[in-house]
C-alpha cells in the first residue's frame, strides 16, 4: 500500500472505531477529481462482492510474529464499499454500484458522480498552517 493511502487508512479506521461503523472496504486515494476503475484490482471486486453476500472468515497467519488477539475472525455479511479519498473527504460507494458502472462501459468515477451515489460522505476539515496554507 502506498504511504499516502496508509495515512488515510489510519484516519478512516479511527473514524470507524469512534462511530462504531462496520463494513468491508477498499480505500483508494486520488489527488485528482476522478478514480480510474483500473486502480481497483480484480480480486478486490471479487472479494468485496463476496463479503457483502457471505461475510468473511479469516485465519491470521502464524508466520506473523506479532502478538495476535486471536487465531482468526468470522464476520457476517456487511455492506461493502470502495471508499474513495478525494481532496475534501471520503466517499463510500457500494461495490455493486461500481460493478454496475463498469458493466455499463464506464472506465472511471468522477467526484461529481461519487457525490451523487455515495451512501456516506465524510468531509474533512482543513487545518490552517501558520503560513495560511491549507493542509489535510
Amino acid at each position: 500500500m502506498k504511504k499516502h493511502e496508509q495515512h488515510w487508512n489510519t484516519v478512516l479506521n479511527a473514524y470507524f472505531r469512534e462511530k462504531k461503523l462496520h463494513c468491508y472496504y477498499e480505500l483508494k486515494a486520488t489527488k485528482t477529481d476522478y478514480l480510474p476503475f483500473s486502480k481497483i484490482e480484480i480480486h478486490q471486486y471479487d472479494g468485496l462482492q463476496a463479503t457483502e453476500k457471505s461475510g468473511l472468515v479469516w485465519k491470521f497467519s502464524d508466520e506473523d510474529q506479532r502478538e495476535k488477539v486471536c487465531d482468526g475472525f468470522s464476520g457476517p455479511p456487511l455492506p461493502s464499499y470502495i471508499i474513495i479519498k478525494f481532496a475534501d473527504g471520503f466517499y463510500f460507494i457500494r461495490i455493486k454500484d461500481i460493478v454496475k458502472m463498469r458493466e455499463d462501459g464506464e472506465i472511471a468515477i468522477t467526484k461529481g458522480r461519487a457525490e451523487e451515489i455515495a451512501e456516506k460522505i465524510i468531509k474533512l476539515e482543513l487545518k490552517k498552517k501558520k503560513n495560511n496554507e491549507e493542509e489535510n
